[in-house]
């Protein structure tokens, strides 16, 4: 058991020129009580800590420091009410206790006690002047919760104890911003470039404050100022630029873009706002490619590894049709930001434009993992496999694309007309058909998948009134089409309707600018079916001469001589 002298010792504090001799000596069973309530504590039991030391506090109930306990506990458990209580009663009977007073403004800022916070700040401040950081810590938290008034009277009171501190006097504007007291804003940054000459920040945000104000000439000059000490200084040089083109005087504002752009001092974002707007007025004035190139250039000196920027790259290099050269910004921007689809996406569609249908693919499947709800990269996978006659791979990124696609009908019945197609490769028919049947639930007048779909069972020889309904629907979407055309004459032939499907593959025929071998071949099966042998035969001549499979349609010719 540790002596009860010492444990008054601990409950009074490290004070020096303690009188041991004049402290309490406490019994056994709050001895063991209070170190219940410590160990408690230290375990984070905090409502057994709480009540144990209530429990302190009915044996002696003079003893401010379990107050003060009770207090941080209840501060803690975001029982703010009963700390203050406890702190009330802590500091009737010790003004002076500062880390009471504190406490107690923290929990009477939770409260709302505003009244209670600023009479606490207001006599820390006394005591602790000059602590700068503990000055922006309660100014912003009076500020976060909505006593910006208050931030601003604790940031007078500072400068009242300690004068000519400028870092006070920006959070002073920044609280006066807040408020959009412009007025005292105006007046606040008059005095402080004659406080503090020798800070650009004041006389770059005077500069500003001219202008808006219409005083242009004062601004231009207290600008120059500030580029005459510190010709670097980026901030400078953009209020500059903005003054400049103000003025209609584009090419000085460009050159101060320039400098600030080279600039650390400006942030990214406002770099990046002012290439997306000068990007769009490029896509009606090419001339402005070269600024757009240099100051992209600059921008990236300082950004290297900004996605932003690197996208914005990305889309001037493709509008000047260099995607080699903009796929080099992509891959920069996935490489700094592989959580944004968006970069992956662009990253794609230039893989796409470049015919790097191996990269196109493996990115999209990279897009697939990361981003594993989102179906479009399923798509994008499943169209590269299509382009490298892997349609196994169409298949499996289709299957699981469609698994989690989501309010986006359009796309679902792309990726299902898409799984049709592949399905059918991989002599599949019945799951390709259900493929189809839910992409046309979808999208009803798509007309490529309207077509396979009435071809591949027209070729099957399955269910024919689907295909016939299908084909014509096409015929009505887009009734010149020699393809389309071609596809309803076959289905109109499968249905026993011939004399209706060589007036079309008749006018397909015509209508087509290559009259590939299918044509022919199809004329010729039709022909046969309707008894005109020689003009089958010299239609599957026609078709081989074009290219079509000479076993085939040789035995076709054999069997009618």
């Amino acid at each position: 058991m540790i002596p009860g002298i010492l444990l008054a010792a601990l409950l009074s504090g490290c004070q020096s020129g303690t009188d041991l001799a004049a402290l309490p000596v406490y019994d056994e069973g709050f001895q063991r009580t209070y170190f219940e309530a410590q160990n408690h504590l230290a375990k984070g039991d905090l409502d057994l800590a709480h009540s144990a030391f209530m429990a302190c506090l009915d044996m002696q109930p003079e003893e401010l420091a379990l107050r003060f306990d009770l207090a941080k506990i209840d501060v803690k458990r975001g029982q703010y009410e009963s700390a203050k209580l406890q702190l009330d009663a802590l500091l009737e009977a010790d003004e002076n206790n500062r880390w009471a007073r504190e406490y107690r403004a923290d929990a009477a800022l939770a409260l709302g006690d505003l009244e209670t916070v600023r009479d606490d700040l207001k006599w820390i401040l006394q005591q602790r002047s000059g602590d700068i950081d503990w000055a922006f810590e309660w100014t912003l938290r009076l500020a976060d919760s909505g006593d910006v008034e208050g931030a601003i009277a604790l940031c007078d009171q500072y400068e009242e104890l300690t004068p000519g501190d400028p870092d006070i006097t920006l959070q002073r504007l920044y609280f006066l911003e807040l408020l959009e007291d412009y007025e005292a804003i105006y007046h606040g940054l008059e005095q402080a470039v004659v406080d503090f000459p020798d800070i650009a920040d004041f006389k770059v945000q005077w500069a500003q404050m001219l202008r808006a104000t219409g005083q242009e000439d004062v601004a231009l000059t207290t600008l120059m100022e500030v580029i005459a000490d510190d010709p670097s200084n980026g901030l400078a040089h953009l209020d500059l630029a903005h003054l400049f083109t103000a003025q209609n005087k584009t090419r000085e504002a460009q050159e101060a873009l320039l400098v600030a752009f080279a600039s650390e001092d400006v942030f990214e974002e406002e770099k990046h706002e002012i290439l997306t707007q000068y990007l769009q007025i490029s896509r009606i004035d090419p001339s402005l490619n070269s600024i757009i190139e240099r100051l992209l250039s600059a921008a990236l000196g300082q950004h290297p590894k900004s996605s932003e920027l690197r996208m914005l790259a990305a889309d001037f290099e493709q509008g000047r049709n260099q995607p080699a050269a903009a796929k080099t910004h992509a891959l920069i921007a996935v490489e700094s930001n592989p959580g944004n689809p968006i970069c992956w996406s662009n990253l794609i569609a230039l893989d796409a434009e470049l015919g790097s249908i191996e990269d196109m693919e493996s990115h999209a499947l990279y897009g697939m993992d990361l981003f594993p709800l989102d179906a479009n990269f399923a798509y994008y996978a499943a169209i590269a496999a299509r382009d490298l006659h892997a349609h196994d791979r169409v298949a499996e990124a289709l299957q699981r694309g469609l698994a989690v696609v989501l309010d986006q009908p359009e796309l679902e019945a792309l990726m299902s007309g898409l799984l049709g197609d592949a399905l059918h490769t991989l002599e599949q028919p019945e799951l390709a058909y259900d493929a189809y049947e839910r992409s046309l639930s979808l999208a009803p007048k798509n007309p490529l998948v309207l077509n396979n779909y009435a071809y591949y069972l027209a070729e099957a020889g399955e269910r024919l009134e689907r295909a016939l309904e299908c084909s014509e629907l096409l015929m009505e979407l887009v009734p010149t089409d020699p393809n389309f055309m071609d596809t309803h004459a076959w289905v109109l032939y499968k249905n026993g309707r011939y004399p209706e499907a060589l007036d079309l593959i008749t006018q397909a025929l015509f209508e087509s600018p290559n009259q590939g071998p299918a044509f022919w071949e199809h004329d010729g099966d039709i022909r046969q079916a309707m008894g005109d042998t020689d003009g089958a035969i010299q239609s599957w001549e026609r078709a081989m001469e074009s290219g079509g499979d000479a076993t085939v349609l040789q035995q076709k010719i054999a069997n009618e001589q």
